[in-house]
């Protein structure tokens, strides 16, 4: 595996595990406002919004961990009929479409998170809950899925087969 390919794919399975422990928080944060509506009859401030926040953590960090885990969907049932170098050659279009698809959104999301930061941009409900977080954790989710589909590319052309990428 290519230097850069494994640093890449380190830091994204880190941010995985990171994603998935967040699920343990997302629960605690549930159950400890449910029991206070049970028992208080009242909920705890900004607990839905910020349970929000955290999915968004959750998904956007977990993408790029489980591309490097080779755990995004993808369907394969005709690719392995194919023959290997053909198999190759789709797997380089495939991350090169996939790459510009996601390239795109994460340029646009940061354009976006930024002017929301710049802009102080709250949602409201029960309470002004900044958006600019939101915001930034997706941009970074995608630029982290982008680093790793070009490191699954690094690995394809250098002939070594991409961990993760179908």
């Amino acid at each position: 595996m290519h230097a850069l390919a494994t640093r890449i794919t380190a830091l994204n399975r880190v941010l995985a595990t990171w994603a998935g422990l967040l699920t343990a928080v997302i629960t605690v944060i549930v159950c400890v406002d449910v029991a206070s509506r049970g028992l208080l009859n009242r909920s705890i401030q900004g607990a839905s919004e910020f349970v929000v926040l955290l999915l968004v953590a959750l998904v956007f960090l977990g993408f790029a961990g489980a591309e490097a885990k080779g755990e995004n969907f993808s369907v394969t049932i005709l690719v392995h009929t194919l023959k290997p170098r053909t198999q190759r050659v789709l797997k380089i279009v495939t991350n090169l479409i996939s790459l510009a698809a996601v390239g795109l959104l994460a340029w646009t999301s940061w354009s976006r998170g930024i002017a929301a930061t710049r802009a102080g941009e709250e949602s409201y409900g029960t309470i002004a809950f900044p958006v600019w977080p939101s915001r930034l954790l997706i941009a970074f989710g995608l630029t982290m899925l982008a680093l790793q589909l070009i490191a699954a590319l690094l690995d394809i052309l250098a002939g070594e087969p991409a961990e993760g990428t179908a």
